[in-house]
């Protein structure tokens, strides 16, 4: 966001994507101290809807990890939104 000290608020993350298997989604702070697993998405070859992944992650910077486990799925990704808003200006001293 606008500042480094700002703490913000990842609250969800739309996909375009296609593809096979299950989709499985983490937000990651900095050198991943905290993290926290989102639900997962079941892909299909085809869609007409970009999926909304719900998150509550509280952090300064998050990244999202994506993944699926099996040697047979497969994922595109062709649009990804993260949404976030200022939580706090800083943390406590």
């Amino acid at each position: 966001m606008a500042s480094d000290g700002v703490v913000n608020h990842f609250n969800a993350v739309r996909l375009r994507v296609t593809g096979a298997g299950n989709l499985q989604m983490q937000l990651q702070s900095m050198d991943e101290v905290h993290t926290q697993t989102l639900a997962n998405t079941v892909l299909s070859s085809t869609t007409n809807r970009q999926p909304t992944v719900l998150a509550n992650f509280i952090d300064q910077r998050a990244s999202v990890y994506i993944f699926t486990t099996a040697i047979d799925e497969v994922f595109e990704i062709s649009r990804m939104m993260v949404f976030a808003a200022p939580y706090a200006s800083s943390y406590p001293q």
